[in-house]
């Protein structure tokens, strides 16, 4: 059974050279995601939020998703101020 973990994330103020190396550094950090852990959604706005969008992952072993998060958490900690996620299972 699949696990969905729906991220909300919130960017600090960035200057335009922040935000470029913050751009770049996402896109290699997405290539790496480890293998039974899928990014199957990724959205630029999250109205209604405080947010500046929002990730969905999954995974077919929750834990594998829980062991992966604190290192790629550390990895986006220098431009991601806050996130909120929430848990879900598919049926």
């Amino acid at each position: 059974m699949a696990t969905a973990f729906l991220v909300l994330y919130q960017f600090k103020s960035m200057s335009d050279e922040d935000a470029s190396k913050a751009s770049k550094e996402w896109n290699e950090l997405k290539k790496n995601i480890p293998s039974g852990i899928r990014l199957v959604g990724e959205y630029v706005h999250a109205w209604g939020t405080e947010y500046n969008g929002f990730l969905i992952f999954e995974s077919d072993d929750a834990d594998k998703f829980l062991d992966w998060w604190p290192s790629f958490k550390d990895k986006i900690r220098w431009y991601v101020t806050k996130t909120h996620t929430i848990v879900a299972r598919k049926r």
